[in-house]
């Protein structure tokens, strides 16, 4: 995966399994992540744990307007990938 630093991934689902791994990739890749998951998963933690280039936004990936909110605040981490 080629990422610069300017980067972000936004990652649905990115809590847990895949997801998680996921974002770990990117941040090993150089970039940012946004989590993108429910309410009640480990998103939050998953942030603090990984630093400042993640960031966490509870969002139901059935509800638009969730998701609209989600990648605005992936364009305010860097450039959305």
């Amino acid at each position: 995966m080629r990422l610069a630093e300017e980067d972000v991934v936004l990652v649905t689902g990115g809590a847990s399994g895949l997801g998680s791994a996921t974002v770990r990739q990117v941040i090993a890749a150089g970039a940012s992540a946004l989590i993108v998951d429910l309410p009640n998963s480990a998103g939050a933690e998953l942030a603090l744990e990984l630093g400042s280039r993640v960031r966490f936004t509870a969002a139901d990936v059935r509800d638009e307007d969730q998701v609209q909110a989600a990648v605005e605040a992936a364009t305010e981490l860097g450039t959305l990938r």
